[in-house]
């Protein structure tokens, strides 16, 4: 796998994320108490816990979109 590929690859995968990530703030700020009541039915956690729990979520879900999609990206970007 040459460099071309793998700087297409990161891109591809940053691309899926990012579109994943932006589907699930979506839900979370415009179908926030459809997507409250079907988790909570699906888990079983108190309805008034979810808000926290979806932010906590998206939160560590950018710092790893950064990380491991982002930042090799990016270096390879520049090292190309």
């Amino acid at each position: 796998m040459d460099l071309s590929q793998l700087t297409s690859l990161f891109g591809w995968m940053l691309l899926i994320n990012a579109g994943i990530y932006t589907f699930a703030a979506g839900m979370i700020i415009f179908a926030r108490d459809f997507a409250v009541g079907i988790e909570a039915r699906i888990t079983g956690v108190p309805e008034a816990e979810w808000p926290k729990l979806f932010m906590d979520y998206l939160s560590r879900y950018k710092i790893a979109i950064i990380m491991f999609n982002l930042v090799p990206w990016l270096a390879l970007l520049i090292a190309g």
